[in-house]
């Protein structure tokens, strides 16, 4: 479990994991003081779905439906009247962690590559491993979260449209990049940087 924890550090230092990490980073920073619910979201919404597709039980979708996942979470978390709903922050996290997961090509090193392998056969010990995997692909996010959590408030009031504008319009030009189809080329260049 350990070296599954640390294959996952190594790899949020790679490019391949800038596709999970910038639309978490975005939906965090889009949310602004409730970044927590937003983070809490988005890696339910990222172990879920990506480890349904690696395990072969499903969670391939077409990427107009992970356009409009991003669409939904640009509404959920930018949009003032809407944002007043207690959970959506926390939904809006979901569905920005599921348009990841299904976008999302790991870095794979030798412990993730055996789980892969044997992920379909596994019942939940291997959703607890991919898991431990994703906590370290993740760990840059634990940290933003705990750094927004340590600005002032009086600091945080002064930031938060330029935080609104740079975490909604990130999310937003993914959301426009996938439904133009430019998602699969992105993923596959930051693959390939991670290789070589």
């Amino acid at each position: 479990m350990i070296d599954l924890l640390a294959e996952g550090l190594e790899s949020a230092l790679l490019a391949c994991s800038l596709i999970v990490l910038v639309p978490g980073a975005a939906a965090a920073v889009a949310a602004r003081q409730e970044s927590s619910s937003a983070l809490v979201g988005f890696g339910g919404g990222l172990v879920a779905l990506s480890w349904l597709r690696f395990s072969d039980r499903g969670g391939d979708l077409a990427t107009g439906v992970v356009a409009l996942l991003l669409a939904a979470a640009v509404v959920l978390l930018v949009v003032p009247l809407v944002r007043r709903l207690n959970i959506v922050t926390g939904l809006g996290g979901v569905l920005t962690g599921a348009a990841a997961g299904v976008l999302w090509e790991p870095c794979v090193g030798s412990e993730f590559g055996d789980l892969l392998v044997s992920l379909p056969d596994r019942g939940a010990s291997g959703l607890g491993l991919f898991a431990v995997y994703l906590l370290g692909v993740v760990s840059p996010l634990l940290v933003l979260g705990a750094l927004l959590h340590l600005i002032p408030n009086s600091t945080l009031i002064l930031v938060r449209p330029l935080m609104l504008v740079i975490g909604g319009g990130t999310l937003a030009v993914l959301a426009v990049a996938t439904a133009a189809g430019y998602s699969d080329d992105l993923v596959g260049r930051l693959v390939e940087w991670s290789v070589t």
